[in-house]
């Protein structure tokens, strides 16, 4: 009778064994679209191995969250960003994605040709950058829906005539081997936009007639035309090599930096030419290039003068020119190993500092440009230049809060010494980038700032419009009241008080009460109330704000 006790006994924990083993779920859930899965491998298989950024792409599922440069909607792939990640091989697998919106492959050396591309192969595709790659072939786009398209510097050849692009708003195609005549559907596009395509003619260009003749003219060569070349060439090599010898000379004496409409002067010296410190995606930056580039004032804050500066290889950034007053009682060490320290962190909901130049004369650092402005100016903005081409709806807004609240979350909880802190939010320090997602700017400059710090001035910001003045977005109206005093440090607590007045600011918006429903607009109240908390004990961490809002909102 014992015996069958213990033989039953056995069998049963067999077979509770059995079950845990058959019925415990997998580490990774199954992604459902194979033909999407084996597209990617496909890709990853063709391109280097030992690519830092695809090496990340193992497992079943490129919708985990670890395969870098992957961003999914409801379980398939709707964007890949590769920008700067040395990619080569052919671009095609990653075109018979069938749900992809947005492909950006800038500044790799992908090479081969494109397919021909129609709203039947590619009907969901709204971006397409390939620009400074090694494409070649000709280009055939019949793609009603897409609504940029940057192919510039690589080697495509043929006309344009298997062009249709009726919504199509950013087209470049510069720096090619194109030929024949502009259509007229793409003649609205600027000069520049077909720049450096030698046979190719037509509006905005111009004419064709103009161009034979101009060709022409230029085979016809003679003893007089030889000669009187021969002489400009002489008179220019001359010219050339006397300004030479004048840059040297002005070189030593001065450098211009155009961030304004009048120019500024500081005198460099190499030491400080080699302090430009360049992090992660701004490897086309260097401080000749800033030198050169044309810019305008973005806006002036506390913190110094904000700048959208066009480089030369059309590459837009946002440069920051600090306060002297602010920045300059620091010691040179102490702010390097702050902006590296900024430098190194990189996340999509944050704006990325991708270099800085340091030296007595001149604090300068070169952000992202975000094209679509503030949250400050979705607000208040004046509608030709409010963000995401005017539209101000619910669904947007709370895409921009919860970009938001993830890169406020990253900060805190990066692992470092002592924990991150922004110090600073605002809706004028929330940008909204090119696909609508919001990021928090301007994070570790206030630390920087403490000490001269005036509690009833208006904190510095990224301006980006007139309308991100002063007045509505004064940073006393933001802060933790454990702050007003201006003797205490600002905390994690206090960012989250901040972030709690920028929700109750945006509820407080009439167009935003119009576009919500009656449950939503109340469960965001409810976060920012809870948020907003005068004990900094009892106020929720951004973790949990960030698990309410994707509980909540399901944009």
């Amino acid at each position: 009778m014992e015996l069958f006790r213990h033989l039953h006994c056995l069998f049963l924990l067999l077979l509770l064994l059995s079950f845990f083993k058959t019925s415990s779920p997998s580490h990774e859930k199954p992604f459902p679209d194979n033909h999407d899965l084996n597209t990617l491998i496909s890709f990853r298989s063709s391109s280097n191995l030992f690519n830092p950024f695809l090496q990340t792409w193992e497992g079943r599922n490129p919708c985990s969250g670890s395969w870098l440069g992957l961003k999914c909607k409801q379980n398939t792939v709707v964007s890949i960003r590769l920008d700067n990640a040395s990619l080569v091989g052919s671009v095609t697998p990653l075109l018979q994605l069938k749900n992809l919106k947005v492909l950006s492959l800038r500044r790799n050396a992908l090479s081969g040709s494109l397919p021909p591309m129609t709203n039947l192969t590619h009907p969901n595709l709204k971006r397409l950058f390939l620009s400074h790659n090694q494409l070649s072939g000709t280009l055939s786009i019949n793609l009603p829906s897409l609504l940029s398209l940057r192919v510039e510097y690589n080697g495509f050849s043929g006309d344009l005539k298997d062009f249709h692009l009726p919504l199509t708003m950013d087209f470049n195609v510069s720096a090619n081997h194109l030929t024949g005549e502009i259509s007229p559907t793409l003649s609205k596009f600027p000069k520049s936009s077909f720049g450096s395509n030698l046979a190719l003619c037509g509006s905005p260009l111009p004419s064709c007639k103009k161009a034979v003749k101009m060709l022409n003219r230029e085979k016809l060569a003679d003893t007089t035309v030889l000669a009187v070349s021969i002489g400009n060439i002489i008179l220019i090599c001359v010219t050339l090599a006397f300004l030479v010898l004048m840059y040297l000379w002005f070189r030593k004496k001065k450098s211009i930096f155009q961030l304004q409409s009048t120019v500024h002067n500081f005198p460099p010296d190499k030491k400080d030419e080699c302090e430009i410190v360049i992090f992660e995606g701004g490897e086309r930056l260097s401080l000749d290039c800033l030198l050169k580039s044309s810019a305008e004032v973005l806006g002036k804050g506390v913190c110094g003068s904000t700048y959208k500066a066009l480089l030369d290889d059309g590459m837009i950034v946002a440069v920051k020119r600090l306060s002297s007053v602010r920045f300059g009682a620091h010691g040179k060490g102490h702010f390097n190993r702050k902006m590296r320290r900024i430098g190194s962190l990189i996340h999509e909901n944050v704006v990325c500092l991708r270099a800085y130049y340091n030296s007595d004369e001149e604090k300068l650092l070169v952000y992202d440009y975000m094209p679509n402005g503030s949250l400050q100016s979705l607000l208040h903005g004046s509608n030709e230049r409010r963000p995401l081409n005017g539209v101000l709806n619910w669904s947007n807004t709370i895409q921009i809060l919860k970009g938001a609240a993830r890169g406020i979350h990253f900060l805190h909880t990066y692992t470092s010494r002592s924990p991150l802190v922004h110090g600073n939010i605002k809706p004028s320090n929330v940008l909204i980038d090119f696909d609508g997602n919001g990021r928090i700017s301007e994070w570790g400059l206030m630390s920087l700032t403490n000490t001269l710090h005036q509690p009833n001035s208006s904190s510095s910001t990224i301006l980006y419009n007139k309308a991100d003045g002063a007045n509505s977005s004064n940073w006393n109206n933001y802060k933790a009241p454990e702050l007003l005093t201006g003797k205490a440090k600002a905390t994690q607590e206090s960012d989250v008080y901040s972030f709690g007045m920028v929700i109750l600011k945006v509820v407080t918006c009439k167009e935003i009460e119009d576009g919500a429903g009656e449950e939503e607009l109340m469960c965001l109240i409810k976060i920012g109330m809870m948020c907003t908390t005068e004990s900094p004990e009892e106020r929720p961490q951004m973790a949990q704000v960030l698990c309410l809002m994707n509980e909540f909102f399901r944009v």
